[in-house]
């Protein structure tokens, strides 16, 4: 399982650093002979300031030989924010769920929790105008009558949820306990999820080290009918880094036709801000992006894990 077909984008022809993207068709084709599981957990928020509480759910997967009983054995944990119209069950329950076995299968990637998460208020309940238009009640600032506190359920309900259940490196659910266990957390999302994942980067900065945006550019906060400028964007992404000057980070983006063009202009303007430096290279550098040629769909989002995966968590 070596042969893997590599698109090259040389300096110069559309932006002006390499990127280099990786496709491994074994995640598709390949049958896993180590197959992990998923778990449903559910979980109540009340973190939206409109006096009602939620009753929500999310799926964890569990790498092929986690052992709840062995303590001595933690795992970094991967959080994934799905994009418009879909739900926490796309990759761990059904035919999809073995393209997530086989990004461990050849051993490259070190095996970690995956937790699907959902920005949407009632996935099940809402599913038939959700597949349709996705536009249904949701926390992440799509919904004008929900405040877009999504930031706030993740810290405050989900890690604990997750993390406190399985052997990972959290022992203190509280923000402090959160914040002193970053090192050990990533946030990705994919395009609605990718904006929200840089979203996260702004108002979660202390409880995560790892981010991977994919085909889901900066926003700035702002409702998806409104411009954003570099200015912007630009002003959102150093305020973390301006608040918390010693925390290391890493950033790797990601994206494919047809959004590809809009984010690669962003990343060519991000990636000479000062406090970002461009590479692979965790001990010295904290972004890259890397560009591929397919069509915008989730249903891809392993194919991207593989190239991230290979560089998130490492040097902890």
């Amino acid at each position: 399982m070596s042969e893997f077909r590599k698109v090259i984008t040389k300096p110069g022809e559309v932006i002006d650093f390499e990127t280099v993207y990786e496709e491994n068709p074994y995640i598709r084709t390949g049958v896993p002979s180590k197959p992990g599981k998923c778990e449903r957990l559910e979980y109540t928020t009340s973190v939206y300031e409109d006096g009602k509480t939620y009753h929500k759910y999310c799926y964890v997967y569990l790498p092929y030989g986690y052992d709840p009983e062995d303590k001595s054995k933690k795992y970094n944990v991967l959080y994934f924010q799905h994009g418009n119209t879909c739900d926490p069950q796309m990759f761990s329950v059904g035919g999809n769920k073995p393209m997530i076995d086989m990004l461990f299968e050849s051993g490259e990637i070190e095996p970690c929790i995956i937790a699907f998460i959902t920005y949407y208020m009632d996935p099940e309940g809402d599913y038939k105008e959700r597949v349709i238009s996705g536009m249904v009640p949701a926390g992440d600032g799509y919904w004008a009558d929900i405040k877009g506190n999504y930031y706030n359920e993740i810290v405050e309900d989900i890690i604990p949820l997750v993390e406190m259940k399985y052997n990972t490196y959290l022992e203190d659910p509280s923000r402090e306990g959160i914040k002193a266990t970053r090192d050990h957390r990533a946030f990705s999302g994919y395009s609605r999820g990718g904006v929200c994942t840089w979203n996260i980067f702004h108002h979660n900065f202390e409880y995560f080290r790892w981010y991977a945006p994919m085909s889901g550019h900066c926003r700035a906060g702002k409702p998806r009918t409104q411009p954003v400028s570099q200015e912007e964007a630009t002003a959102f992404l150093t305020t973390p880094l301006k608040a918390n000057p010693d925390l290391p980070f890493f950033i790797f983006a990601s994206c494919g036709n047809p959004d590809a063009e809009e984010m690669k202009i962003q990343m060519k303007y991000i990636t000479k801000i000062d406090g970002f430096s461009y590479g692979k290279d965790t001990t010295k550098n904290n972004i890259y992006f890397a560009l591929s040629d397919y069509y915008h769909t989730d249903f891809l989002v392993p194919y991207y894990y593989w190239n991230s995966l290979k560089i998130l968590f490492k040097g902890v």
